[in-house]
């Protein structure tokens, strides 16, 4: 609302401001994960999302877009209001997320949160956002997300798919969450063939009351 530079920034915190009328006791990261999970990233056609690059000649070219030009993708505000899942996060988990990230100083933490740091995230990729970013990856590294059912009971089948350069894995396959209540799941990313270039994928939920849970899955691929 304050740093944003495109019309982007109003139309997102409109909506924003919309969901948290209808859910006034949802916290900034559950409005943001309705957001993101419940995106599109095809056009009205349904063809991929395009994306201008310049070309060797100076000119301008379409090609297809990936998550470093969408993000998640394309807002749908009524999906948005009913997102059936959220990835949720408070004060604690960026303090975590915070404590396990590289070279930290954890000192200066304490200084700043009067709080001692714990490591019981393990890794900063562990942060329970609706995305996964793995920006060193090195054989094979699994980061955990909890969804909460802000919906009735519902069962949800889990599938990944990643570029051919890494391969993906979700456990469990499926689970079925009540109301209210909040579940665990794991996703592990191996380096199939060091390529130099970011791999793209997602993971979707789908549940059997017709709610799409999806988040956006980057890794680079390092030799060992």
């Amino acid at each position: 609302m304050i740093s944003g530079t495109s019309m982007s920034a109003p139309h997102i915190a409109g909506i924003a401001a919309l969901i948290k009328q209808k859910h006034p006791h949802w916290s900034p990261a559950a409005i943001k994960s309705a957001l993101m999970t419940t995106t599109s990233t095809l056009d009205r056609a349904g063809n991929p999302l395009l994306a201008q690059q310049a070309s060797e000649t100076g000119t301008t070219k379409l090609v297809k877009a990936t998550p470093f030009d969408y993000g998640s993708g394309h807002v749908d505000p009524r999906a948005a209001l009913d997102p059936g899942l959220i990835f949720d996060a408070g004060y604690e988990d960026y303090l975590g997320f915070l404590c396990t990230t590289p070279g930290i100083d954890v000192h200066e933490i304490r200084n700043y949160t009067h709080k001692p740091c714990n490591n019981t995230m393990g890794k900063p990729s562990n942060l329970n956002t609706p995305s996964i970013t793995i920006s060193h990856l090195v054989r094979t590294q699994t980061v955990t997300r909890t969804v909460t059912n802000v919906a009735e009971e519902e069962t949800y089948v889990i599938t990944a798919r990643m570029d051919p350069a890494v391969a993906v894995d979700v456990n469990p396959p499926a689970m079925t969450i009540r109301a209210g209540a909040s579940r665990k799941f794991s996703v592990t990313l191996t380096v199939r063939r060091v390529t130099g270039i970011y791999s793209f994928g997602e993971v979707l939920m789908k549940g059997s009351r017709g709610h799409k849970v999806r988040i956006p899955v980057l890794a680079n691929g390092y030799p060992r």
